[in-house]
This record gives structure tokens, sequence and C-alpha cells, in this order.
């Protein structure tokens, strides 16, 4: 009997032991649970504020890393890490020269054009949401035909090759539809022939072809441009007489062959009276890179009183804004010799934004140097984008460049061949400004309008230049 009862003691007792060991260990494990809670919870928290702080400057992300036990990474890794993430801040730059709008994106840190880059912005305004990309990668998005208003532009972060372009705001612009004739921003815009085909950008056709000193079939060939198939009788005596008296001009050019160059002497017309007034004047010569080094001082002293210096032109393909590679050059060593300068630039507007561009990089180029002479736009034949435009859109550019030029204070001046101011220039509206005439003949035959100076020749000899020159005489 005792034996049962101190079995079944032993029993509940054994029991009991487990039952408070059970309870033990899940009391354990509960506390366990809640401590690592509480741990992750403030982790959570620690790491949102650390990265708050990183945002604020408060630490720096070297701070942050030896907080965190991996202040030993070695450099490479490091090195690593950042080009994974690389990111460069952008800014945007807005104009707005008429109905339209220039957006360019630059590097925060040197202000230059970024490119190789397909930059996709979104312009908001005028209830219209619509999106531009820079498709030929060059920094710079043109966007013609923009309604007058407020805009709101904002570009897209873009990724290339491993690193982020990021702009960090937005920028506003007005649209206005009326036009001032003033200077804008370009320098960032001006390239050098480095950055171009020269070959498809420089390619002003000589002027040889475009004055009355050409063939009588060339000239034929302009003047039939103006008329239909069916010409009247009055139209067809009209082109009689023109072909009789270019008929005559020419026999007595042949009379006197090379005295428009100095070459040979002429009694004849050289006791001319229109002969000797229209040569009778200030000499001068206009050059460009097409001239070579020259040497200023061997010209001064060959009795030349002025020069013409080409400082750049448009593309005559792309449209690009280009630095003659001698500008520079020329007018500190003119100046320099006691030349008195004036500039010019061909011209490829193909409306009055254009234009007003074309002015706005020739008063970049102007910084610094003081004129004597002139600032001219040199409109002619390029087999280019402006050859097709009318006479209207032509002559309006031009006027645009060139009350730009006089609004910044300068002279201002405009330069063609004879065909070109007669037939594809509204001439006798640029009444206000120089007109330069260029025509080479012993006697210009010119008469629509007055000209201040005439091109005689291409193909002047002046010591100091190598080869052929442009000659020029003010009377």
């Amino acid at each position: 009997m005792f034996k049962k009862i101190f079995i079944v003691l032993t029993a509940v007792i054994g029991i009991l032991i487990i039952l408070l060991i059970a309870g033990f260990l899940f009391n354990s494990s509960k506390d366990s649970s809640e401590a690592a809670a509480e741990t992750s919870s403030s982790s959570i928290f620690e790491e949102v504020s650390n990265l708050e702080a990183l945002e604020l400057g408060i630490i720096d992300g070297q701070q942050l890393r030896e907080q965190n036990g991996i202040s030993d990474i070695d450099d490479e890794n490091i090195d690593n890490e950042n080009e994974a993430v690389k990111s460069v801040n952008v800014v945007m730059t807005l104009r707005s020269v008429q109905d339209d709008i220039k957006i360019k994106i630059l590097n925060s840190e040197n202000s230059e054009l970024v490119s190789n880059v397909g930059f996709e912005v979104t312009v908001k305004g005028n209830d219209k949401t619509l999106t531009y990309t820079d498709t030929d990668k060059d920094g710079v998005i043109y966007i013609s035909y923009v309604e007058a208003g407020d805009y709101t532009v904002f570009l897209s972060d873009a990724t290339v090759d491993g690193t982020t372009y990021v702009c960090s705001k937005s920028e506003i612009i007005t649209v206005s539809d009326s036009i001032e004739y003033t200077k804008i921003d370009v320098k960032d815009e001006i390239k050098t022939e480095a950055e171009v085909n020269v070959d498809e950008e420089d390619t002003k056709v000589q002027d040889v072809d475009e004055t009355t000193d050409v063939t009588q079939s060339e000239a034929d060939s302009e003047v039939e441009e103006s008329y239909d198939e069916d010409i009247s009788e009055d139209a067809e005596d009209l082109l009689a007489q023109i072909e009789a008296d270019t008929a005559a001009e020419e026999n007595a050019k042949k009379a006197v062959t090379g005295a428009s160059s100095g070459t040979v002497s002429a009694p004849a017309i050289a006791s001319d009276p229109q002969y000797v007034a229209s040569h009778s004047g200030t000499r001068g010569i206009d050059v460009s890179k097409h001239n070579g080094s020259i040497d200023w001082n061997a010209v001064k002293a060959s009795g030349i009183n002025f020069a013409i210096i080409r400082c750049g032109y448009r593309g005559s393909t792309s449209g690009a804004l280009i630095v003659d590679p001698y500008y520079y050059s020329n007018i500190s060593g003119a100046q320099a010799a006691g030349i008195n300068v004036g500039v010019y630039f061909f011209s490829q507007a193909i409306n009055e934004t254009e234009a007003v561009e074309e002015a706005s990089m020739v008063l970049e180029l102007l910084n610094g140097y003081s004129l004597q002479m002139p600032v001219y736009i040199d409109v002619e034949k390029s087999n280019g984008r402006a050859d097709s435009i009318s006479v209207e859109e032509r002559s309006a550019a031009a006027h645009a460049f060139l009350t730009t030029i006089s609004n910044a204070g300068y002279t201002g001046g405009i330069y063609s061949n004879k065909l070109w101011f007669e037939n594809r220039i509204n001439t006798a509206s640029f009444t206000n400004y120089k007109i330069w005439l260029a025509q080479y003949v012993d006697i210009p035959t010119y008469s629509a309008t007055r000209y201040d100076m005439w091109q005689y020749t291409s193909k002047g000899s002046v010591g100091g230049i190598s080869g052929n020159v442009d000659m020029n005489v003010i009377n």
C-alpha cells in the first residue's frame, strides 16, 4: 500500500517539474521576441534619421559608413560604388525671340552644353502638354511656332552609360508674338571649324559667277528664271536690249583687257571721267580665312586704309554659328597696324529669329574691340539653306540683323552683288544702312540705289597677302 502511494506522488512531482520547466522556457522565448522587435524598430527609426541627416548635410556618407562599422572599405570599392550611382546635375536656360522656345541643357558645374544625351522635356502651357526630345543630342532643343503665352518646362532625368543627368527644378518662360531686336546669349552656341564639317558648311559661291563679270549664257539663264516661256513682245524687246548692252560692254572690256586689275595700261578707259570717279577714293580690302596668314604692317605700307574682316558665318547645311578661324588674328593685327576695321558675317538666316542670333554672335565676337567701319551682313548665293527663301523673307532677315546691330550702337550695312541687289533683295528698303556693292567691271553699272562702297575685283594684289584679295573703294 505504501509503495503504491510513493509511486503516485513521484509521478505527480515529475509532472509538476515538467510543467514548471515548460512555462519558464515559454516566458523566456516571449521576452526574447519582444526584445528583438524593440531592437528592430529602433534600428529602422535610426536608419531614417540617418538618411534625413545625410540629406540635410548634418552627417556625410563616410561618417554614416563609420557608424555602421564599414569604414574599412578600400578605395577601389568606394570608387566602384560611386561609379555605379554617378549623377550629374544639369540646369536649363530658356530663351524666346518670337513665337519660339530654345532650351539649352548645361552642366551646372561648368555651364557647358551637355551633348550625346537624348534629353526629353515636357512643355506645359495654353492648356497643352507636349513632349520634345533632343534628337541630335547637342544639348539644345528648339521649338518653333509656339503660341504667345507662359510656359513651364520640365526636364526628365536621363541615364547614359551609367551616368544619370538630373535637373532639380523646372523653368518658366513667356513667349511673345512680337520681336525685340536686342542681343541674346549665344556664347555656348558658337562653334569652331574643328567642330563642324567645313566642306558642307562654308559653301559661299565665288562672286565671279554672280556679278556682271560672267559669260552671256550664265547671264541669260539668270534673267530667264524670272520669265515664263510665253513672254510678251515688250519683254522680248527688253531682253534684246539687255543682250545688246551686254555685248557692247564685253567688247569694250576686251579692248582694255586687264584694266580692272591694273595689269594693263588702258588710256581710253583710264582717262574716262566715270572710270576715274568710280576708282578714286579710299582703298581697302576684305579678308577671311581664305587669305591665310596676313602681314598687316606690309598691308598698311601698301596704302590700304581699311579692312572688312569676316568674323563668322552660319553653316549652309546645319545652320550652326561658326567663327572664322582667322578672325581674332586678323582684327588684332589690322588694328595694331593702324588700319581702320569693320567686320562682316556671311548669313544663312532663313527668318528674323535666326538673323537676331547671327547679329548676337557678331556682337559677342566684338567684345573688347572697337570698330571704325560698319558691321555688314553678307547676303549671297551659297547653294545652301537660305538660297531658296523669298525676297521678302531674305529682306526681313537682313533687316532683323541690321536693326539688332544698330540697337547695339554700331553702324550697319549690307553686302551683295549686282544681281542679288537687283533681283533677290528689296534693296530700296536698306537705304538707311550702308550698301556695299560687288560688281567686277571697270565702271559699275548698278543703279537701283546708291551704294557706299564698291568691291571692284576679287583678284587684287596687296603686299603682305599671298594670292588674290578682294579690293574695295569708298568714294
